[in-house]
């Protein structure tokens, strides 16, 4: 999507047109990108992500003393720290910040255009729209110190956007779409049992990152 996105966007005027039609040209274009910006800044933040795990120094829940960071081990969390797990200055944290608030802005952006979009009543499209940004407000304060608080009022607005947004689907009848809302509204549902019920939460990191990428993707 990026990369289509990218190549429209640079593709030169035609020569031998007239000038409306260049202008209309240039405007399609620009509408284009102005459409798939949401989507680039969430590959974009992905990406923050990655480069942040390479400066993260080490330390798990298990052990002190690993090195680096551990995409089946850490959460998502340790990023965001002042200080790794292992005990040393944590310097991921000055881009997994920016690259939470990049991915928590633009699927904010992308939950008010599904609410706008979804062929749903109107208090189904609030919900949406209500829930989806509040998720990505309280996701992204969740890099402070009171990570445990907003996550758990971040569950909440996730949940009701969620079962929202799935529920609209199957009133459309559009099945594949519904089949994975409903993986997604699952996996999240599976992660707040081992969060907060504290069962096989040595499998947590990776189940939450599994149910993050399957809500993007979806």
């Amino acid at each position: 999507m990026v990369t289509s996105c990218a190549s429209f966007a640079a593709r030169p005027l035609t020569p031998g047109i007239s000038q409306p039609m260049r202008r209309n040209q240039v405007r399609g274009s620009a509408l284009m990108l102005k459409y798939h910006l949401p989507a680039i800044g969430v590959l974009g933040a992905l990406c923050l992500f990655v480069v942040a795990a390479i400066y993260y120094p080490g330390g798990t829940m298990d052990s002190a003393s690993a090195v680096g960071y551990s995409w089946a081990h850490n959460f998502v969390s340790s990023l965001f720290a002042s200080r790794a797990l292992n005990g040393a200055a944590n310097p991921a944290r000055y881009i997994a910040v920016p690259a939470m608030l990049l991915l928590c802005v633009s699927l904010g952006i992308m939950f008010r255009r599904i609410s706008i979009n979804v062929r749903s009543s109107r208090r189904a499209k609030k919900t949406i729209e209500i829930g989806g940004i509040g998720e990505m407000v309280y996701g992204f304060l969740a890099v402070t110190r009171m990570r445990d608080l907003m996550v758990s009022i971040g569950l909440l607005f996730s949940l009701a956007a969620l079962l929202a947004a799935t529920h609209a689907l199957y009133i459309e009848r559009r099945w594949l779409l519904f089949a994975w809302g409903s993986i997604c509204l699952a996996l999240s549902l599976v992660s707040a049992a081992m969060y907060y019920g504290n069962v096989f939460y040595g499998f947590l990191p990776v189940v939450q990152k599994v149910s993050l990428v399957a809500c993007i993707a979806g």
